[in-house]
């Protein structure tokens, strides 16, 4: 059996046999759910951006069964296009969750795929939670393969390839075949579907649509196999070569290296330098107008990883360090707004900007990837400094049940009435035990 086959057939195996809730470690299942309520909150987050009026309507133009619910829009469109229209939605903001050490974001490729399946066949809680889990840690297990990253202690930022969605999109295959119920023979067949071709990565709607399709091709996967097409193995070279074992479940990634929930709408590399940014403001009370020049220290690999010196619009300014920290000490705590358009071209902020200096003088570790510091010279004479280690939301030091839920409320305050709010949140994390998906999914739509 040669490298490929013998993936697919780990995949199958571990897919198949995971295939109820008393499977799965306690951990990873409370760690799913907090996942799914964070992917929920930020497609409630994305729904209300132009571009997802702008794949929404374009869902709605290709018509199909409208069974299935579109995230904060009060529509329906088939299983395949509300697939790809939620996956955007959850991605567009860089607001979900990620895997750091590899650069996987699962809960944007799986759970609209989760949500989709387990909605149009009224799956029950256990099962669409099981087949999460498990289209996570594929997905993320692949992503390592793939890319090198997020195993041994390696500190790097995944390289821009074919290979993050291609992941995405076997790991969306592994979900869809569990809620369909697909043995093992038929759950190989539909991976090697998924796997015929790749989409690249980028930044802003470029990468949410990547994922877009990565959730839509694991559904379609699934549902042609399970309608009798078969597939000739394929697989593009990004996942060839390596002869590794995937290890899935050993441990599963969303709890060793740990899943990010994000509490700041952008790169996650920029979250230390932002959380140094709020404890020098909380601590010395200045405004901007007081600051003389800010001297930022990250890690080579999360320089790399913001390259905006000069962002023209939002998308660029989530991936650009010197507006970040701006933006933070100018206004505090970054929001969605914080990277509109508007905001982008705040002359208050650009004007700091050009008293920022950016460096790659902090050092990564394998238990330390992204370390930031901040040094700021005031008007006054006063010096201050500060160096983050970790930030809040990340893996090192999660968000509370209380700080995720205040998240779900902003990002869905505008699209939910309250009453639909408090029953997501509250079904989402009691996922387990309910008989019935379909009401708690369709509650999702506004």
């Amino acid at each position: 059996m040669d490298q490929i086959s013998t993936m697919y057939h780990e995949i199958a195996s571990f897919a198949t046999e995971t295939n109820s809730l008393e499977r799965l470690p306690a951990e990873v299942a409370e760690v799913s759910k907090k996942i799914m309520v964070n992917a929920a909150a930020a497609g409630l987050a994305g729904a209300a951006q132009q571009d997802g009026h702008t794949v929404t309507q374009f869902a709605q133009d290709m018509g199909g069964n409208g069974r299935c619910t579109i995230i904060g829009r009060g529509l329906r469109s088939s299983p395949v296009y509300a697939s790809l229209v939620n996956a955007v939605l959850i991605r567009l903001l860089d607001f979900d969750d990620e895997i750091v050490a590899n650069g996987a974001h699962p809960g944007g490729a799986i759970f609209p795929v989760v949500m989709a399946l387990g909605e149009m066949n009224g799956l029950s809680g256990p099962k669409a939670l099981t087949a999460f889990a498990v289209g996570c840690e594929v997905y993320s297990s692949l992503q390592t393969l793939a890319t090198g990253k997020g195993s041994g202690g390696d500190v790097a930022i995944p390289e821009q390839s074919s290979s993050g969605t291609l992941s995405a999109a076997l790991g969306a295959t592994a979900a869809a075949c569990m809620l369909l119920d697909l043995d093992e023979s038929r759950t190989i067949k539909a991976l090697r579907l998924a796997g015929a071709g790749g989409s690249p990565d980028g930044a802003g709607p470029d990468s949410a649509y990547a994922y877009g399709k990565s959730a839509m091709a694991g559904v379609m996967a699934a549902l042609l196999t399970e309608q009798g097409l078969d597939a000739m193995p394929s697989l593009p070279p990004a996942l060839t070569g390596s002869g590794k074992s995937l290890g899935l479940g050993s441990p599963f990634d969303i709890l060793s290296p740990g899943t990010a929930l994000k509490l700041y709408p952008c790169a996650s590399q920029a979250h230390t330098a932002i959380d140094a940014s709020l404890q020098l403001v909380q601590q010395y009370r200045f405004s901007a107008d007081e600051i003389g020049e800010v001297k930022v220290g990250i890690t080579p690999p999360a320089l790399d990883s913001l390259p905006y010196p000069t962002p023209v619009n939002g998308w660029e300014a989530r991936a650009c360090i010197s507006f970040i920290v701006a933006s933070t000490l100018a206004t505090g705590h970054p929001l969605i707004d914080s990277f509109s358009e508007q905001a982008v071209s705040d002359p208050q902020i650009r004007a700091l900007m050009d008293r920022i200096t950016v460096d790659a003088s902090e050092e990564p570790t394998a238990l330390i990837p992204y370390p930031s510091s901040v040094s700021i010279a005031l008007r006054d004479g006063r010096r201050i400094h500060h160096r983050a280690e970790f930030a809040r939301g990340l893996a090192e030091i999660p968000l509370t049940s209380e700080e995720l839920n205040a998240k779900f409320l902003y990002c869905s305050r505008y699209i939910l009435p309250p009453d639909h709010i408090e029953e997501a949140i509250t079904r989402l994390r009691d996922l387990e035990n309910i008989d019935n998906t379909t009401g708690l999914f369709s509650v999702l739509g506004g």
